[in-house]
């Protein structure tokens, strides 16, 4: 390979006193601020309002919003919990994040892609259990149109 053939990179960001925030964390963490902002926005309150419901300091907001701190797991919950986001949106806010839904956290998925995940689990049964879960998500988003 060739150093043509190198995609160049972006140099980390260095902020004073801190480790440098690769170019990934610092894409996540602006998409993060951006949904985070729209949130806030979309129910019209002020960063200390939000602050406020999350139990957090008002300059962590602004600093969420900017991209400049990314926030830990448990800091999304209190936000998403503050604004009394629906499943879905809080969904994407962890996402958002860098963080894995708390579905994953469902027994039942653990169980299920623990088994899908196994080698002598024949191909044809693989498939066979692939078909049904789309036919279940298939289900479910014509349920979800019935009942708005």
């Amino acid at each position: 390979m060739s150093q043509t053939d190198l995609v160049p990179q972006e140099p980390p960001i260095e902020l004073p006193g801190r480790a440098a925030i690769p170019p990934k964390a610092r894409d996540d963490a602006l998409g993060f601020a951006r949904l985070l902002q729209q949130l806030r926005s979309q129910r019209g309150w002020s960063k200390a309002v939000l602050a406020t419901r999350a139990g957090l300091d008002p300059s962590s907001i602004t600093r969420f919003e900017q991209g400049s701190r990314a926030p830990e797991r448990e800091t999304v919950l209190q936000l998403a919990d503050g604004m009394a986001l629906p499943r879905r949106d809080r969904d994407s806010l962890l996402a958002a994040a860098g963080f894995r839904s708390e579905l994953w956290d469902d027994p039942l998925l653990i169980e299920l892609s623990q088994v899908l995940a196994e080698d002598s689990l024949p191909a044809a049964t693989r498939a066979e259990v692939q078909s049904v879960i789309r036919m279940a998500i298939a289900y479910c988003k014509l349920r979800r149109l019935d009942h708005p």
